[in-house]
C-alpha cells in the first residue's frame, strides 16, 4: 500500500523527515525528531493526517506559534499605518506592546491552543507585570528610534489603569481575529475576551469664573516680566489658551496645526475683526477635519502670527508651524509652562483633586458650548467626537442645563 507520505533523511543528518501535500496548501515538510525509522513511520503518519484534519476544516494544515502570528500582525499595523489607514501613535505603541506582553506571556504555543483560561491567566499576569511580575525589578526600556536603539527610564512600577487594560485587551482580541481571518484559529474556537469597561469620569474642566482668573493671571504675567524671552513665551501660552479654549482642539490637533491650515486667515488679516471669518483644518486620532471656531480665538493667531514672523525673520508660509519656538521650530510642549501657570493660579486641580491639562480647555469649550444651547449633535461634529461621548462625559453639564425643569411649581392640595 503507497503511503500519502515520503521519509526522507536529509544530508549529514541521522533525523528522519516526512514531506507530503495538502490540496490547496502545497507541500509540507517537518522534522520527525527520531533516528528510528519504525518510530518515524509511525510519526510521519500522525502529521499527515492531523495535516489532512486541519485543512479540511478550514485552518492551515500546520500548526502555528503565537510568536510568528504576532509578528505577522505587526506588519499588517504598519501597512496600515503606511495607508492611512491606522493612526500613525497605535503604529509605534502597538507592536512594542504585543511582543513585550502578548508575545512575552504566550511566546511559541500553538495559537489555536490557547483557551478561555489561558486568556483570562494572561490578564492577571499583565496586571502583576510591573509590580510582582516580570517586570518588577526592570528599570530602563529600550526602543528603536531612528535606526538606533535608546532606552527610556521605567518610572512607574504599578497596575496598569482600567483604560490601559481596556486598549490592550483590545488590541489582543484584534490579533485573535486577524488569526482567524488567516485559518490559524477555527472562529467558533477563538477565546472569549472580555474588555473592561473603565467607569465615565466627568473631565477635568474650569468654571467660567476660574478661567477667567486663569486668563487675567496669564496677562498680568506677560506685562510683569522684563525678560524678552519668558514674555514671548508667556505670550505664546497665553495664546495657545485662548485658541484652545474657544475652538475645543485637541492638544495633538493644536500641534500640528500650520498656517495654511488656518483657512481664510490670510486673505482677512487687514480686515477689521468683524468682517474676518476663519475655518480650522485639523488632523488628529487618524482622521481630519474642518470646524468653525468662536470668534475670540482670533485675535491670538494675530499674536501668532506677529511672533512667528519675529522668530522666522520673514512672513510665515502656509507649511509653517503657528506655534513656533524662538528658533523657528514646531513648539514641542506647553506642560511645564501651563503647570506652572495653574500653580500660580491655584487652579493645577479641580475639586476632586484630578489634575488638569491642556485638554481641559477643550472639555471647557465643550461645557461652554452645551451650557449656551449649542445642539450636541452639530457640537459633536465640530469637535471630531460623538454625541455619545458628549451624553456620556459631560452629564453635569446637561444637568445644569435642565435646572428650570426640574424645579417645577408643585401644586400641592392640603387635605384636612
Amino acid at each position: 500500500m503507497t503511503e500519502p507520505f515520503q521519509l526522507f533523511q536529509r544530508a549529514g543528518s541521522s533525523k528522519w523527515w516526512v514531506r507530503f501535500s495538502i490540496k490547496g496548501q502545497g507541500q509540507i515538510r517537518k522534522s520527525l525528531d527520531t533516528t528510528d525509522q519504525s518510530e518515524a513511520h509511525q510519526r510521519a503518519r500522525k502529521a499527515f493526517y492531523e495535516a489532512s484534519y486541519r485543512a479540511e476544516n478550514g485552518l492551515t494544515a500546520t500548526v502555528v506559534k503565537f510568536a510568528t502570528v504576532a509578528e505577522e500582525f505587526i506588519a499588517k499595523i504598519e501597512r496600515e499605518v503606511k495607508r492611512g489607514e491606522r493612526n500613525v501613535a497605535q503604529g509605534q505603541k502597538a507592536p512594542a506592546i504585543i511582543r513585550r506582553y502578548f508575545v512575552g506571556y504566550f511566546g511559541d504555543r500553538a495559537v489555536d491552543g490557547i483557551t478561555d483560561r489561558d486568556v483570562s491567566a494572561y490578564i492577571e499576569w499583565r496586571k502583576d507585570y510591573w509590580t510582582t511580575g516580570p517586570g518588577k525589578d526592570v528599570a530602563f526600556i529600550p526602543y528603536m528610534r531612528d535606526g538606533r536603539q535608546i532606552r527610556r527610564p521605567v518610572t512607574k512600577h504599578e497596575v496598569p489603569s482600567l483604560s490601559r487594560q481596556r486598549n490592550e485587551s483590545v488590541l489582543l482580541r484584534q490579533l485573535l481575529r486577524f488569526a482567524a481571518r488567516q485559518g490559524y484559529i477555527k472562529q467558533t474556537a477563538m477565546p472569549e475576551i472580555e474588555v473592561t469597561k473603565a467607569p465615565d469620569v466627568p473631565r477635568p474642566s474650569f468654571t467660567a469664573d476660574e478661567f477667567a482668573k486663569l486668563t487675567q493671571t496669564s496677562l498680568a504675567r506677560i506685562t510683569n516680566t522684563p525678560n524678552d524671552r519668558v514674555q514671548r513665551d508667556r505670550a505664546i501660552l497665553h495664546a495657545y489658551i485662548m485658541i484652545a479654549a474657544f475652538t475645543g482642539c485637541r492638544p495633538t490637533e493644536m500641534k500640528g496645526l500650520n498656517w495654511g491650515d488656518v483657512l481664510g486667515y490670510r486673505d482677512g488679516r487687514e480686515k477689521p475683526l468683524a468682517e474676518r471669518d476663519i475655518r480650522l483644518r485639523v488632523r488628529g486620532k487618524g482622521k481630519s477635519r474642518i470646524f468653525v471656531p468662536l470668534e475670540a480665538a482670533l485675535p491670538s493667531f494675530d499674536i501668532l502670527w506677529m511672533l512667528a514672523k519675529s522668530a522666522l525673520g520673514r512672513e510665515p508660509t502656509d507649511s509653517d508651524p503657528v506655534f513656533v519656538s524662538t528658533q523657528g521650530k514646531r513648539l514641542d510642549s506647553v506642560k511645564r509652562s501651563l503647570s506652572e501657570l495653574l500653580s500660580a493660579c491655584g487652579l493645577l486641580t479641580d475639586h476632586r483633586g484630578v489634575r488638569r491639562t491642556s485638554y481641559s480647555f477643550r472639555h471647557f469649550y465643550i461645557s461652554q458650548q452645551l451650557m449656551a444651547g449649542v445642539d450636541i449633535f452639530i457640537l459633536a461634529q465640530n469637535t471630531g467626537t460623538s454625541s455619545d461621548m458628549i451624553h456620556r462625559f459631560y452629564a453635569d453639564v446637561k444637568l445644569e442645563l435642565m435646572k428650570d425643569h426640574l424645579r417645577p411649581e408643585w401644586k400641592i392640595h392640603a387635605t384636612v
